[in-house]
């Protein structure tokens, strides 16, 4: 019998391996995404890479350097601004997720977003301390 796993925490500490900016498309929308590749220290994660996948879809509103307030990404960038000051002096939100990169941290479940159309909003790894 094939073994059922679940995800059965809510935090780990790991670092971010690699970040990147995609071009994707779901039900024949066309949008863009952080891919986050996130490297458990503390957790044994199986499956080929043993890392942990996290997708940021970017609003169609957004610029290199302007975000909707109140978005996901809005509210990821938030959280980066809290871990590193210098983000808030970043032109684009592209330069201030590249922080991540190679550093490690303690992340959480969070819920970024809101319940919309009965759809219940969904929760993303987001790093809320240094490790």
């Amino acid at each position: 019998m094939v073994e059922r796993t679940t995800a059965s925490f809510e935090e780990f500490v790991g670092k971010v391996e690699n970040i990147l900016l995609e071009d994707s498309m779901y039900e024949g929308e066309s949008f863009k995404q952080y891919h986050l590749m996130l490297k458990p220290k503390d957790k044994e994660i199986k499956g080929k890479t043993g890392q942990i996948h996290e997708w940021i879809k970017i609003s169609p509103k957004t610029t290199d350097t302007s975000v909707p307030e109140g978005s996901i990404l809005d509210r990821y960038l938030q959280q980066i601004e809290i871990l590193f000051a210098e983000a808030k002096q970043k032109q684009s939100h592209i330069e201030a997720m590249q922080l991540l990169i190679g550093k490690s941290f303690k992340f959480k479940k969070i819920k970024l977003g809101q319940s919309y159309e009965g759809k219940e909003a969904k929760m993303y790894w987001t790093p809320v301390g240094l490790a």
